[in-house]
């Protein structure tokens, strides 16, 4: 089937990166399967531009699709650009099936098959084997019901079927790279760049996050076989920044030092950019010269709060003191750390969200 993966331009100001773009991953992990798969796929990535919604209908109809399929990196924020481009697709191409998916849209598909008719189906949690077997059953033209994974409406209802299994082996799925040009995307100062993302899901338990819920459980790639893509798209398309798309990469000590090493091993030496849990570096202490050997400049580190009573409240699992030294060993080896603080937990008078931007600015982190 032709099929075409759009990317919607972001709606929150917040999301984009001035003058650099960075290439959608989880459209292109979906790309990926759907080619070796047979089918004809296209990528449209409306965030150049961004391109209006009405230039976006053009070269969408120019492309005449029989299969849409849209998802966004901030799908909460973008969820009201999906809706407004879906109703005009739908009006200039009454034809083509329209398939939405995403972590907003797996949390909230009964309200957008509710509101959103032009919306024919939703996919609900990781997309690659999902979406495989949905464009499967509406080439052969059987029924949605069989697919897990999915929601979509049965006699003008909304009807979700059962969960998809969770991907165990996530390098039985290849990500469609040929479906963008490297040139475009770039990063860190306008360095050649692509997302990638060693493993999936959270061990934790905040809940505040609904990562946990998408991805359910932690899993990661074999570190050998992840390094030597990083490498090869250093190699043959000059990709000078990696920026790990993980809630956690560094959850299991073992794995995560595999991959530093065998990175390392590879001989080449990227910019590698990413977010991790402040007690996972103070845990690694006496590696962290091996993340700076691999080519780490910086990690994002979401401390979410300085109290500690709120950081019991939300489970986060972290402590103050954990949070200071990983900006400390951070810096002490030469990686950049960037604090993360979320506002409105609980109710919180002014003076607290001062105190806690004073407490946060005294960690001293460089972003």
């Amino acid at each position: 089937m032709r099929v075409l993966l759009i990317n919607p331009p972001h709606t929150a100001i917040g999301s984009r990166i001035p003058d650099d773009h960075l290439p959608p991953l989880g459209l292109l992990s979906v790309g990926g399967p759907l080619v070796d798969a047979g089918h004809e796929v296209t990528l449209l990535d409306a965030e150049f531009g961004p391109l209006s919604i009405d230039e976006i209908v053009r070269r969408t109809a120019r492309r005449g699709p029989e299969v849409i399929l849209l998802g966004h990196s901030g799908s909460t924020s973008a969820h009201d650009t999906v809706a407004l481009l879906t109703r005009r697709l739908r009006a200039r191409l009454p034809t083509a099936r329209i398939v939405y998916g995403g972590v907003f849209p797996t949390y909230h598909w009964r309200e957008i098959l509710e509101e959103q008719p032009q919306i024919d189906v939703v996919v609900r949690g990781e997309g690659e084997e999902t979406t495989r077997k949905l464009i499967a059953a509406l080439e052969a033209q059987t029924p949605l019901s069989e697919i897990p994974g999915i929601a979509y409406r049965v006699d003008g209802e909304p009807r979700a079927t059962p969960p998809a299994s969770i991907i165990g082996d996530l390098d039985a799925y290849r990500v469609g790279w040929e479906l963008i040009d490297h040139r475009r995307y770039s990063y860190w100062g306008g360095k050649r760049a692509v997302v990638v993302q060693f493993s999936r899901g959270c061990p934790h338990q905040c809940n505040y996050c609904g990562q946990r819920g998408f991805w359910t459980r932690w899993r990661h790639r074999d570190p050998v076989k992840f390094a030597a893509e990083i490498a090869r798209l250093h190699r043959d398309h000059g990709v000078e920044v990696f920026n790990f798309a993980d809630e956690n990469p560094t959850t299991s000590r073992p794995a995560w030092r595999a991959f530093l090493e065998a990175l390392i091993a590879e001989g080449v030496r990227p910019t590698l950019v990413g977010s991790t849990r402040a007690g996972d570096i103070v845990r690694d202490a006496d590696i962290l010269h091996l993340y700076k050997e691999a080519g780490f400049e910086r990690f994002l580190l979401g401390m979410e709060n300085t109290d500690e009573a709120t950081l019991a409240q939300i489970r986060k699992g972290g402590t103050t003191t954990k949070d200071r030294e990983a900006i400390r060993l951070l810096r002490a080896h030469g990686i950049l750390s960037m604090a993360t603080w979320v506002v409105g937990f609980f109710e919180e008078t002014e003076r607290d969200l001062v105190r806690g931007l004073r407490q946060l600015l005294s960690y001293d982190p460089d972003q």
